[in-house]
């Protein structure tokens, strides 16, 4: 370690800035070169610490940390800096390189100072900016609270379904999110999906197909409809902090939230019931994603296994009239795993199409697609939660006064807790959509059918019916609807 300044000094410059910026570092850079040059000093090494608070404490990996050991290997002896907030804003850094740890010489270029004379005036400064640092910090928190208490989100680019209202836009109330409603209408299909029961990665290649990307144009994927789904923003609910670089949606307590000022997307209800189905479940990110109407669904006449969806390519033979043979082409097909059929598997699927618009059609319909009752009155439970909420606000108040020891608290609030629990979970049971419900309030079906997800239709032949496919012999093709009929067999479930 170098104890003692050079006859003629060996600098290195450090330049740090908070926020990545295009120009500070360089404009940094450029100072203090030009300072060297000034001086006559042949610079020795350049540090760069970019996107670094000097508030914090700088780890390892940072260009501060390479620096201090650039100098223990009495690499150089001087430093050079345009400003002493660039060093640091903590006298804990300034011990750093000051006796007795270490012997190095500051040279801040604005302010003046050279630690080979005194380094009174480094020390003072420093700490002047180490008080600023602790005022802002609590006038932050201070805000933080206030701003949380009124059911503000913190500044920052909002979830999908939401855009950011700058503050001149904002109207007394300083709502922060504004509803966007294409995206939105995305986030609807989601939760309406998954309560209905098709799987994440079906909803999110449904998504994809129909044109719907994420806020930055990929596609959706299985983590980032769970992620929606788990999220209380779109209920309006502010979830309480967690520590930076620690978020875990599925920690967030839903009783500790905070009435969000923004408008909901879904209801709370139907936020519960999908995190009560997807907390303390591994997740799944390839998901189920099927691209055809039948595939998994559908069985084999011959050996009931269920048929899956294959890529059939035609075999054209030559013309009559010498003009060779017409362009192979490659289709859409289902097949029994055991090797009986390989089927064209359009035609089936525009049958089947068919059939359930033509069912669902008429008049009795709406006894297939009302839901079950099953004697859960969701308004009750709401006003049970709401009571046990009150007890858990007199316990807090019993303790403050004396009325009740912090042991009988505990007791009654953890009784408390199950009880919440246990009611949350009836309602989500009891809000998870019947996937036909929906089609008794619908006139015209075929409308709904061709404008719907490929998730709710599955849904829908599942719940239905279950679909037969037969073979239907080597060489011979079926190209209609009639002759698709003679060929698949359907038993209705519900009558």
């Amino acid at each position: 370690m170098s104890s003692a300044i050079s006859a003629v000094p060996r600098p290195v410059i450090y330049a740090r800035q908070s926020v990545d910026e295009e120009q500070g570092i360089g404009q940094q850079l450029d100072d203090c070169r030009a300072e060297c040059q000034r001086r006559g000093w042949q610079i020795a090494g350049e540090f760069q610490d970019n996107d670094t608070s000097a508030s914090k404490e700088r780890g390892p990996k940072t260009a501060w940390a390479a620096m201090l050991k650039a100098f223990d290997s009495d690499e150089f002896d001087t430093i050079i800096v345009t400003e002493t907030s660039r060093i640091t804003r903590s006298l804990v850094d300034v011990l750093d390189i000051r006796p007795p740890r270490r012997d190095i010489r500051v040279v801040v270029i604005r302010e003046a100072i050279d630690t080979e004379h005194d380094d009174f005036m480094l020390k003072q400064l420093v700490l002047l900016a180490e008080r600023e640092v602790k005022i802002k910090g609590a006038r932050a928190a201070r805000y933080a609270a206030t701003r949380r208490a009124a059911g503000h989100p913190t500044p920052g680019k909002p979830p999908h379904g939401y855009r950011w209202v700058p503050q001149i836009e904002r109207d007394s109330t300083g709502i922060r999110y504004r509803i966007d409603d294409a995206e939105a209408e995305d986030v609807r299909q989601i939760f309406r999906e998954f309560l209905s029961g098709a799987p994440l990665g079906q909803i999110a290649r449904d998504l994809s197909e129909a044109g719907r990307l994420t806020r930055r144009g990929s596609r959706w994927s299985s983590s980032t409809v769970r992620r929606v789904l788990l999220n209380p923003v779109y209920a309006a609910l502010l979830a309480p902090a967690q520590p930076s670089g620690e978020y875990d949606a599925t920690a967030i307590d839903l009783e500790a939230c905070t009435p969000g000022s923004w408008g909901a997307i879904v209801e709370r209800d139907h936020l519960v019931a999908a995190r009560s189905r997807l907390i303390g479940t591994k997740p799944n990110h390839n998901g189920t994603a099927r691209k055809w109407l039948l595939s998994g669904l559908a069985v084999c006449a011959v050996c009931s296994a269920p048929v899956r969806s294959a890529r059939g390519e035609t075999h054209p033979t030559a013309r009559a009239d010498g003009s060779g043979a017409a362009q192979t082409r490659r289709y859409h097909a289902y097949r029994c795993v055991q090797g009986h059929f390989m089927r064209n598997g359009d035609i089936i699927d525009d049958f089947v199409s068919e059939v359930c618009i033509a069912r669902l059609s008429e008049v009795d319909a709406v006894q297939l697609v009302t839901p079950r009752a099953d004697g859960v009155d969701v308004g009750v439970l709401h006003a049970n939660r709401e009571g046990l909420k009150t007890r858990r606000q007199s316990i807090a108040r019993f303790v403050a006064r004396g009325l009740m020891t912090d042991l009988e608290a505990d007791d009654s609030l953890r009784e408390i807790a199950d009880e919440m629990r246990s009611i949350s979970e009836a309602i989500a049971r009891a809000v998870r959509e019947d996937p036909l419900a929906e089609l008794a309030e619908i006139d015209d079906v075929r409308a709904w059918w061709s404008g719907g997800t490929l998730a709710r239709q599955r849904l829908l032949v599942e719940h239905l019916m279950t679909v037969k496919i037969h073979p239907v012999g080597h060489g011979k093709r079926v190209t209609n609807l009639d002759a698709a009929e003679k060929t698949v067999t359907i038993r209705w479930k519900r009558d």
